[in-house]
């Protein structure tokens, strides 16, 4: 009697290829998508904040007004939470889509990795600086580019997406009868 061994048949590199950046492209919209709820609920609180804060400050107003005295502490505290309010409001919410597209090629760095990619092929996990160079020549804003952040979206993720069209492995095609 002879014992077959079973080994499993070497997959080309097309395959191995394709099967990387199928991995890479589910971490980058895993990672996009997570970045957008995250952005989309802290635009939530900031309101929630900016809401109150208003209450709070015509509150603390009317009490001056009212009662002729208002403590330090209560309108460093107002100037504090002001600041917060505003400084999210102008690194979180005016950058959404730079924010986003950052955790989505985050996604498609850690999932290419995980999947496998050699080590030789790192660099091309750079192609983003590709769209930073185009900005940068086109004397655009790196932050606003063509006037939205969120087209950094389509530069991390569209790329991967035709790496994806190009190495998918077609099934067999069946022909109609025509």
């Amino acid at each position: 009697m002879s014992v077959e061994t079973l080994s499993q048949p070497t997959l080309s590199r097309r395959r191995r290829a394709a099967a990387t950046v199928a991995a890479a492209l589910k971490g980058g919209v895993l990672g996009t998508v997570v970045a957008a709820v995250a952005w989309l609920l802290a635009g939530a609180v900031a309101g929630t904040a900016f809401v109150v804060l208003l209450i709070a400050t015509v509150g603390a107003v009317a009490y001056l007004a009212f009662r002729g005295n208002v403590r330090t502490w209560v309108w460093l505290g107002l100037a504090i939470a002001w600041a917060i309010v505003l400084l999210e409001r102008a690194i979180v919410q005016e950058n959404g889509g730079l924010w986003v597209a950052a955790a989505g090629w985050l996604g498609v760095i850690v999932a290419a990795r995980r999947a496998g990619i050699l080590r030789r092929w790192l660099p091309l996990l750079a192609y983003p600086l590709v769209s930073v160079a185009i900005v940068v020549l086109a004397e655009e804003d790196l932050l606003d580019p063509w006037g939205s952040s969120w087209l950094w979206i389509l530069a991390v993720l569209g790329p991967v997406i035709g790496a994806r069209t190009l190495l998918k492995q077609d099934g067999p095609r069946s022909r109609s009868a025509g």
